[in-house]
Protein backbone atom coordinates (compact mmCIF):
# COMPACT_ATOMS: atom_id res chain seq x y z
CA UNK A 1 0.00 0.00 0.00
CA UNK A 2 1.23 3.59 -0.80
CA UNK A 3 2.14 5.64 1.96
CA UNK A 4 0.74 8.94 2.80
CA UNK A 5 2.52 12.36 2.32
CA UNK A 6 1.56 15.79 1.74
CA UNK A 7 -1.69 15.64 4.26
CA UNK A 8 -3.23 13.77 2.39
CA UNK A 9 -6.70 12.69 3.54
CA UNK A 10 -7.95 9.88 1.45
CA UNK A 11 -12.05 9.38 1.10
CA UNK A 12 -13.16 6.04 1.48
CA UNK A 13 -16.93 6.11 1.84
CA UNK A 14 -18.01 4.66 -1.28
CA UNK A 15 -21.55 6.48 -1.69
CA UNK A 16 -19.73 9.82 -1.74
CA UNK A 17 -17.29 8.29 -4.41
CA UNK A 18 -19.86 7.10 -6.30
CA UNK A 19 -22.04 10.34 -6.07
CA UNK A 20 -18.64 12.33 -7.11
CA UNK A 21 -18.27 10.59 -10.37
CA UNK A 22 -21.80 10.62 -10.91
CA UNK A 23 -22.01 14.32 -10.67
CA UNK A 24 -18.73 14.63 -12.78
CA UNK A 25 -19.08 12.56 -15.82
CA UNK A 26 -22.97 11.17 -15.76
CA UNK A 27 -24.11 7.96 -17.35
CA UNK A 28 -20.82 8.73 -19.69
CA UNK A 29 -18.32 11.40 -20.68
CA UNK A 30 -15.62 11.58 -23.13
CA UNK A 31 -12.93 12.21 -20.42
CA UNK A 32 -12.12 12.77 -16.79
CA UNK A 33 -9.10 14.87 -15.45
CA UNK A 34 -8.42 13.59 -11.94
CA UNK A 35 -6.76 16.15 -9.78
CA UNK A 36 -4.88 13.87 -6.92
CA UNK A 37 -5.99 10.54 -7.43
CA UNK A 38 -4.43 9.26 -4.42
CA UNK A 39 -4.94 5.49 -3.67
CA UNK A 40 -7.78 5.31 -6.76
CA UNK A 41 -10.78 5.16 -5.17
CA UNK A 42 -12.02 7.84 -7.17
CA UNK A 43 -10.47 6.57 -10.55
CA UNK A 44 -11.92 3.32 -10.47
CA UNK A 45 -15.44 4.84 -9.95
CA UNK A 46 -14.56 7.69 -12.88
CA UNK A 47 -13.03 4.38 -15.14
CA UNK A 48 -16.49 2.94 -14.78
CA UNK A 49 -17.88 6.50 -16.08
CA UNK A 50 -15.40 7.67 -18.39
CA UNK A 51 -14.29 6.58 -22.20
CA UNK A 52 -10.59 7.98 -20.97
CA UNK A 53 -9.19 9.15 -17.69
CA UNK A 54 -6.23 11.22 -16.85
CA UNK A 55 -4.89 11.36 -13.28
CA UNK A 56 -2.43 13.98 -12.08
CA UNK A 57 -0.58 13.17 -8.41
CA UNK A 58 2.29 14.56 -7.25
CA UNK A 59 3.60 12.03 -4.59
CA UNK A 60 5.94 9.54 -6.92
CA UNK A 61 4.93 6.89 -4.18
CA UNK A 62 1.13 7.00 -4.87
CA UNK A 63 2.09 7.08 -8.70
CA UNK A 64 4.12 4.36 -8.71
CA UNK A 65 1.38 2.33 -6.61
CA UNK A 66 -1.31 3.16 -9.16
CA UNK A 67 0.98 2.87 -12.35
CA UNK A 68 1.00 -0.86 -11.03
CA UNK A 69 -2.63 -1.29 -10.26
CA UNK A 70 -3.79 -0.20 -13.20
CA UNK A 71 -0.81 -2.11 -15.42
CA UNK A 72 -2.07 -2.49 -18.77
CA UNK A 73 -5.31 -0.43 -18.38
CA UNK A 74 -4.99 1.64 -21.65
CA UNK A 75 -7.51 4.57 -20.62
CA UNK A 76 -5.65 5.46 -17.78
CA UNK A 77 -3.00 7.58 -17.78
CA UNK A 78 -1.37 8.56 -14.76
CA UNK A 79 0.80 11.86 -14.82
CA UNK A 80 3.49 12.63 -12.07
CA UNK A 81 3.28 16.45 -11.92
CA UNK A 82 1.86 19.75 -9.87
CA UNK A 83 -1.52 20.01 -10.86
CA UNK A 84 -1.40 23.63 -11.05
CA UNK A 85 1.85 23.55 -13.70
CA UNK A 86 -0.07 21.01 -16.02
CA UNK A 87 -2.17 22.63 -19.13
CA UNK A 88 -5.33 20.18 -18.41
CA UNK A 89 -6.55 20.94 -21.47
CA UNK A 90 -4.41 19.56 -23.31
CA UNK A 91 -5.96 15.87 -22.45
CA UNK A 92 -9.03 16.86 -23.50
CA UNK A 93 -7.71 17.31 -27.57
CA UNK A 94 -10.84 15.49 -29.34
CA UNK A 95 -12.38 14.88 -26.47
CA UNK A 96 -14.69 17.87 -26.07
CA UNK A 97 -16.90 17.76 -23.01
CA UNK A 98 -14.53 16.75 -20.83
CA UNK A 99 -14.30 17.39 -17.26
CA UNK A 100 -12.71 18.04 -14.57
CA UNK A 101 -12.73 16.45 -10.99
CA UNK A 102 -10.92 15.60 -7.73
CA UNK A 103 -10.50 15.71 -3.94
CA UNK A 104 -8.62 19.03 -3.74
CA UNK A 105 -5.46 19.13 -1.37
CA UNK A 106 -6.59 22.31 1.30
CA UNK A 107 -3.81 24.19 0.47
CA UNK A 108 -3.97 24.31 -2.95
CA UNK A 109 -7.48 23.80 -3.87
CA UNK A 110 -8.46 27.87 -3.69
CA UNK A 111 -5.43 28.19 -6.30
CA UNK A 112 -7.03 25.28 -8.65
CA UNK A 113 -10.23 27.13 -8.32
CA UNK A 114 -8.93 30.23 -9.44
CA UNK A 115 -7.15 28.78 -11.89
CA UNK A 116 -9.87 26.68 -13.88
CA UNK A 117 -12.99 29.39 -13.40
CA UNK A 118 -10.30 31.79 -15.33
CA UNK A 119 -9.61 29.52 -18.07
CA UNK A 120 -11.45 25.90 -18.02
CA UNK A 121 -10.42 24.95 -21.63
CA UNK A 122 -12.23 22.27 -23.14
CA UNK A 123 -13.34 21.32 -20.17
CA UNK A 124 -16.89 21.45 -19.41
CA UNK A 125 -17.45 21.55 -15.80
CA UNK A 126 -15.61 20.72 -12.27
CA UNK A 127 -16.71 18.92 -9.74
CA UNK A 128 -14.37 19.19 -6.93
CA UNK A 129 -14.35 17.50 -3.32
CA UNK A 130 -13.19 20.41 -0.91
CA UNK A 131 -12.95 22.04 2.90
CA UNK A 132 -16.54 22.80 3.64
CA UNK A 133 -15.98 26.82 4.40
CA UNK A 134 -14.26 27.08 1.50
CA UNK A 135 -17.23 25.76 -0.70
CA UNK A 136 -19.55 27.79 0.99
CA UNK A 137 -17.30 30.97 0.31
CA UNK A 138 -17.46 30.15 -3.29
CA UNK A 139 -21.37 29.10 -3.43
CA UNK A 140 -22.30 32.27 -0.78
CA UNK A 141 -24.76 34.69 -2.32
CA UNK A 142 -24.93 38.19 -1.26
CA UNK A 143 -25.96 38.94 2.51
CA UNK A 144 -24.09 35.75 3.55
CA UNK A 145 -21.36 35.81 6.15
CA UNK A 146 -19.21 34.19 3.76
CA UNK A 147 -19.40 35.89 1.08
CA UNK A 148 -16.24 37.62 -0.43
CA UNK A 149 -13.97 38.20 -3.14
CA UNK A 150 -13.54 34.78 -3.44
CA UNK A 151 -17.59 34.01 -3.98
CA UNK A 152 -17.56 37.20 -6.70
CA UNK A 153 -14.57 36.09 -8.77
CA UNK A 154 -15.94 32.31 -9.01
CA UNK A 155 -19.29 33.62 -9.73
CA UNK A 156 -18.29 35.92 -12.17
CA UNK A 157 -16.64 33.10 -14.55
CA UNK A 158 -19.03 30.38 -13.57
CA UNK A 159 -22.39 28.70 -12.05
CA UNK A 160 -22.31 27.43 -9.06
CA UNK A 161 -23.83 24.45 -7.29
CA UNK A 162 -23.26 23.48 -3.35
CA UNK A 163 -23.92 19.23 -4.17
CA UNK A 164 -23.32 18.12 -0.82
CA UNK A 165 -21.85 17.74 2.42
CA UNK A 166 -19.03 14.94 3.32
CA UNK A 167 -18.03 14.04 7.39
CA UNK A 168 -14.89 13.98 8.53
CA UNK A 169 -15.44 9.76 9.08
CA UNK A 170 -15.55 9.62 5.12
CA UNK A 171 -11.78 9.73 5.21
CA UNK A 172 -8.66 7.82 6.22
CA UNK A 173 -7.36 9.37 8.26
CA UNK A 174 -10.26 11.92 9.16
CA UNK A 175 -9.29 15.64 8.75
CA UNK A 176 -10.77 17.27 11.82
CA UNK A 177 -13.25 19.30 9.44
CA UNK A 178 -16.46 18.68 7.64
CA UNK A 179 -15.86 18.91 3.77
CA UNK A 180 -18.34 19.42 0.78
CA UNK A 181 -19.00 18.74 -3.11
CA UNK A 182 -18.98 21.41 -5.29
CA UNK A 183 -19.74 22.01 -8.72
CA UNK A 184 -18.40 24.68 -11.12
CA UNK A 185 -19.98 25.13 -14.70
CA UNK A 186 -18.32 28.03 -17.15
CA UNK A 187 -20.24 30.59 -18.42
CA UNK A 188 -19.75 30.69 -22.47
CA UNK A 189 -18.86 34.42 -21.86
CA UNK A 190 -18.05 36.84 -18.76
CA UNK A 191 -20.23 39.71 -17.98
CA UNK A 192 -17.69 41.89 -19.23
CA UNK A 193 -14.61 42.24 -21.32
CA UNK A 194 -12.55 44.02 -18.95
CA UNK A 195 -12.38 41.09 -16.72
CA UNK A 196 -9.25 41.82 -14.88
CA UNK A 197 -10.45 45.35 -14.23
CA UNK A 198 -13.50 43.78 -12.69
CA UNK A 199 -11.69 41.56 -10.80
CA UNK A 200 -9.78 44.98 -9.00
CA UNK A 201 -12.71 46.18 -8.33
CA UNK A 202 -13.81 43.50 -7.05
CA UNK A 203 -10.81 43.24 -4.63
CA UNK A 204 -10.99 47.22 -3.94
CA UNK A 205 -14.70 46.75 -2.87
CA UNK A 206 -14.42 44.00 -0.29
CA UNK A 207 -10.88 45.95 0.59
CA UNK A 208 -12.28 46.22 4.08
CA UNK A 209 -15.71 44.16 4.13
CA UNK A 210 -17.22 45.99 6.74
CA UNK A 211 -16.80 49.61 5.55
CA UNK A 212 -19.58 51.04 2.36
CA UNK A 213 -18.07 51.19 -1.29
CA UNK A 214 -17.51 54.98 -0.72
CA UNK A 215 -15.16 53.98 1.72
CA UNK A 216 -12.99 51.52 -0.09
CA UNK A 217 -13.76 53.37 -3.59
CA UNK A 218 -12.43 56.08 -2.32
CA UNK A 219 -9.26 57.81 -4.12
CA UNK A 220 -9.75 54.90 -6.81
CA UNK A 221 -12.58 57.16 -8.70
CA UNK A 222 -13.84 60.58 -8.64
CA UNK A 223 -16.35 60.82 -6.08
CA UNK A 224 -18.51 62.59 -8.62
CA UNK A 225 -19.05 59.38 -10.68
CA UNK A 226 -20.70 57.24 -7.58
CA UNK A 227 -22.11 59.97 -5.75
CA UNK A 228 -25.71 59.83 -6.08
CA UNK A 229 -25.98 56.18 -6.76
CA UNK A 230 -27.85 54.44 -4.01
CA UNK A 231 -25.90 51.35 -3.99
CA UNK A 232 -22.31 53.03 -2.64
CA UNK A 233 -23.86 53.55 0.75
CA UNK A 234 -24.16 49.60 0.96
CA UNK A 235 -21.09 47.22 1.82
CA UNK A 236 -20.17 45.73 -0.74
CA UNK A 237 -21.33 41.94 0.72
CA UNK A 238 -24.71 43.33 0.18
CA UNK A 239 -24.60 43.36 -3.56
CA UNK A 240 -24.81 40.28 -6.38
CA UNK A 241 -22.16 39.68 -8.69
CA UNK A 242 -24.51 41.14 -11.08
CA UNK A 243 -25.25 44.44 -9.47
CA UNK A 244 -21.34 44.73 -8.87
CA UNK A 245 -20.63 44.70 -12.67
CA UNK A 246 -23.47 47.13 -13.48
CA UNK A 247 -22.17 49.24 -10.57
CA UNK A 248 -18.23 48.78 -12.73
CA UNK A 249 -20.15 49.37 -15.93
CA UNK A 250 -21.27 53.00 -14.76
CA UNK A 251 -17.83 53.63 -12.94
CA UNK A 252 -16.24 52.75 -16.49
CA UNK A 253 -12.64 51.20 -16.34
CA UNK A 254 -11.10 54.31 -17.75
CA UNK A 255 -12.20 56.47 -14.40
CA UNK A 256 -9.65 54.11 -12.69
CA UNK A 257 -6.93 55.80 -11.06
CA UNK A 258 -4.22 55.70 -7.87
CA UNK A 259 -5.09 56.53 -4.70
CA UNK A 260 -2.95 59.54 -3.67
CA UNK A 261 0.45 58.64 -1.73
CA UNK A 262 0.24 55.39 -3.66
CA UNK A 263 -1.34 52.39 -5.74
Amino acid sequence: MARQKLGQHFLVNGKALERIAAAACGDRAPLAVEIGPGRGALTERLLARADRVAAIELDRALVDYLREKWRGETRLEILEANALEVDWSRFAAGAPGGVLVGNLPYYIASAIISRYVRAPGLLSQAVFLIQKEVAERITAGPGRREYGYFSVECQFFARTEYLFTVSPGSFQPPPKVDSAVIRLMPRAEPALDDTNGFLAFASACFRQKRKTLRNNLAGKYPAALYEGRPEIARRAEQLSVAELVELYRALSPGALRPAEGGA
